[in-house]
């Protein structure tokens, strides 16, 4: 899936930002895949990065340490529900419900993961779509 054929799913379906955000610069990129030990699938880079032009219900978790939106980053959260004892080590949090819930990719499938999602308050852990691609698909009738 391109970049601009997830832009038209979300252009459908999200608001456009109001504020002018930074997009994740590749050393962002490369501290996240670091500290995960994997590679993301284009399709998820594509999305957070337009992130930045989409305003999007409940919180997508920042990847970029520039201008943002003032949601907490994928790693300060990964690193506080980690601390906190229920969320998988394998896991990464980049959608926040809203509710200690969270859509996850897994490290050990990158860049090839399912989509997850985790359930805080059960600690259970679903598989949401097979990839990212399925998941972005999916997304207008999880958001309607």
């Amino acid at each position: 899936m391109t970049k601009n054929e997830i832009a038209r799913i979300l252009s459908n379906i999200l608001d456009k930002e109001s504020e002018n955000l930074d997009n994740p610069s590749s050393n962002d990129w490369s501290k996240l895949e670091s500290k995960f030990s994997c590679s993301f699938p284009k399709e998820f880079v594509y999305f957070i990065e337009l992130m930045s032009d989409y305003s999007f219900p409940g919180e997508i978790l920042n990847v970029s340490s520039g201008n943002t939106n003032g949601n907490d980053t994928i790693e300060f959260t990964y690193d506080y529900e980690r601390n906190q004892g229920d969320l998988e080590e394998d896991l990464i949090p980049f959608y926040s419900i809203g509710n200690g819930d969270y859509f996850c990719l897994d490290s050990k499938e990158c860049p090839n993961s399912g989509m997850y999602y985790y359930s805080h308050e059960e600690s259970v852990i679903e598989k949401d779509a097979d990839n990212f691609e399925d998941w972005i698909k999916q997304l207008p009738g999880f958001l309607s």
